[in-house]
């Protein structure tokens, strides 16, 4: 077998590999960096960021995550925090679900929860912060809108990417690598 078969598959092999991994790490990314990345209120001397897990949620849909990170003036995490969520239809007001005050070590908290309609929603994230002078006892409050839309029409923007445009350019990369290594063979 020559060098540049050899050279070649390597350079496949490299491709493919790094495309796995790339995917992998993508997928799950927003979970291992420890702060959520979206949206972001703030209200004092802290940040609340809200990251909605898919960034389009689906109505029915049981995987949807509400993810949110309370930080200080440093970009840190504030530990030890109270939180309540409430889920609001946003048209009329009228309150939807109630996730009660709960006590959080770390400020990086999700909410698992399913839209049941297609609509516009408002969260309203409360926040008591143990050891803060006003916080502590008065809740930071901070709403975020959100649509849950319909399953059989939408294709969100992170599957798309991840399902469609990834592989897409991939393809489009291997069959360029592959012409131009064809004709200087």
């Amino acid at each position: 077998m020559s060098i540049q078969k050899i050279l070649y598959r390597r350079y496949v092999f490299l491709l493919i590999l790094f495309l796995f991994v790339f995917l992998n790490e993508f997928n799950h990314s927003q979970f291992i960096l420890g702060h959520f990345f979206g949206t972001t209120k703030n209200i004092g001397d802290y940040q609340i960021v809200f990251a909605p897990y898919p960034a389009l949620p689906f109505a029915g849909d049981n995987s949807t995550l509400l993810n949110f990170s309370i930080l200080d003036k440093d970009n840190k995490n504030v530990d030890n925090i109270s939180a309540s969520l409430i889920v609001k239809n946003k048209v009329n007001g009228s309150i939807i679900q109630i996730f009660p005050f709960k006590f959080y070590e770390l400020s990086d908290i999700t909410f698992p929860y399913t839209f049941k309609e297609i609509g516009d929603y408002q969260l309203s994230l409360q926040v008591k912060i143990n050891g803060d002078p006003t916080y502590s006892q008065t809740p930071i409050s901070s709403d975020f809108d959100i649509s849950a839309t319909n399953p059989n029409q939408v294709i969100p923007t992170d599957e798309l990417i991840i399902y469609y445009l990834v592989p897409g350019l991939a393809v489009i990369a291997a069959i360029v690598f592959y012409l131009r290594h064809k004709n200087k063979i």
